[in-house]
Parts: structure tokens; sequence; C-alpha cells
């Protein structure tokens, strides 16, 4: 939060990809509203495989109301955010279904953004692979290339920066602000490679950009003629 509340350029709102409380409870969940509050910033939250949907809903009703059918659409300035939920209680996988996206393609009219926690792509670290999307990833895939009008997938859940394309569709995985997944273990393991996010340009109708932020500043050294 201090990262985001110390930027000079003031980010228009912030993501939150899920995992948002590691216990899943309700107090947890308090005290990142506290936080998200004293930001100052509009947001957007997903439920991670970590979260407890009433709990999380309880917590953030407002935020929660827009969900309709594993699908919440909120109306931005010239384009749409889509969250699709893809957590299945009890499990570290998700689950994209067909009633998802019957509501997705509703939605489909014009410029957005979709995000979700769980990557509907294989990422090329075994344990989290594993416990990747599951279920109507094929029509997913379909569904946003016969659209295209979604000009940027946005995922959670690997804490690890990752980006590829699905279906044509640049997609991105955010790290984490806290610990990483390590790379190259298997069994599943994580390091404490420092923490990061990522700060998107999306002006709709023109290609998404997207900068690796550390969670840590560094001094800034202004170069001299």
């Amino acid at each position: 939060m201090r990262r985001l509340a110390a930027l000079r350029r003031r980010p228009d709102l912030l993501l939150l990809t899920g995992d948002l409380a590691d216990d899943g409870e309700f107090a947890t969940y308090l005290d990142l509203k506290q936080a998200l509050v004293a930001l100052d910033m509009p947001f957007y939250l997903l439920p991670g495989n970590h979260d407890a949907r009433a709990a999380l809903a309880r917590a953030f009703p407002e935020s929660c109301a827009a969900w309709q059918d594993g699908v919440a659409r909120f109306d931005l300035p010239g384009g749409r955010l889509l969250l699709l939920d893809t957590v299945v209680p009890g499990e570290e996988w998700g689950r994209v279904d067909p009633a998802q996206l019957d509501r997705l393609e509703a939605c489909l009219a014009g410029p957005a953004l979709l995000a979700m926690h769980h990557p509907p792509f294989a990422v090329g670290i075994p344990g989290m692979d594993r416990i990747a999307c599951r279920g109507e990833i094929g029509r997913l895939g379909e569904c946003l290339a016969r659209s295209g009008g979604v000009e940027g997938l946005l995922c959670g859940h690997v804490h690890r920066h990752v980006a590829t394309l699905f279906h044509g569709v640049p997609a991105q995985v955010a790290p984490a602000p806290a610990h990483q997944i390590a790379l190259d273990a298997d069994p599943l393991a994580y390091t404490l490679e420092p923490g990061g996010l990522l700060l998107h340009d999306w002006q709709p109708g023109r290609q998404l950009i997207s900068h690796y932020l550390p969670i840590q500043p560094a001094p800034v050294h202004v170069y001299e003629d």
C-alpha cells in the first residue's frame, strides 16, 4: 500500500486478484479493508483459493454485491473490467463453469479487461500447473477470441510474474507482494525473492502496457547532461 501511495502518478484503481487473506478470517479482511480505505483509491477484488467467500462478502458487501453467476462487471471510462470467480471451496485448483461463461459472454461488448485468480494456461511450474484452472477452459478461450474486445487477461495465484498469450489475448500473472513461488522447484516451494506488483496503462483501443514494480522502492538518480 505504501508503494502505491508514494507514486507520483496515482493509479486510477487497484485490482486485487485473490488470496487476500491467508487464513480466510473475517478479522483479517477487516484489516485489509482498513488499509484499502486509507489508500483512498477505488479498488476491485477477486477471491482466491485461500479466501473464504462468506467472510469476504461480509467485510466487503459493496464490492461483492456486483457478482452474478460468478461474474462481476464494472463499467469504467472507455471500457469494462470483468471479474471471473474461479474458486472451488476447499480446493487449491480453480474452475470455470458453463453458467459463468454464459454470463461472461453477455458482458463482452466493447473494450474490456478480464481478471481471474487461477490462470487458464500452464505457467511451466509443475506444482502450480497441477492446481491450475479446470473446467470450460477451451470455451473460455474461444469466447475471448470471438469477442475481439478483451484487451488483457490478468491473473493471480502463481506468486510470480508470468506473461503469455491466451487465444490471442495478452495475458499476465501478477507477482505477489509477499513471497514468490520458486521457479525451478518440484515439489512446490516458495522463495523470499522481493515482492512486487504490476502497474497497467490501459487506454481502450490501444495495446495494454504493463510495468513490473518491486514493493521496496530504490533510490532514483537523475541523469545529468
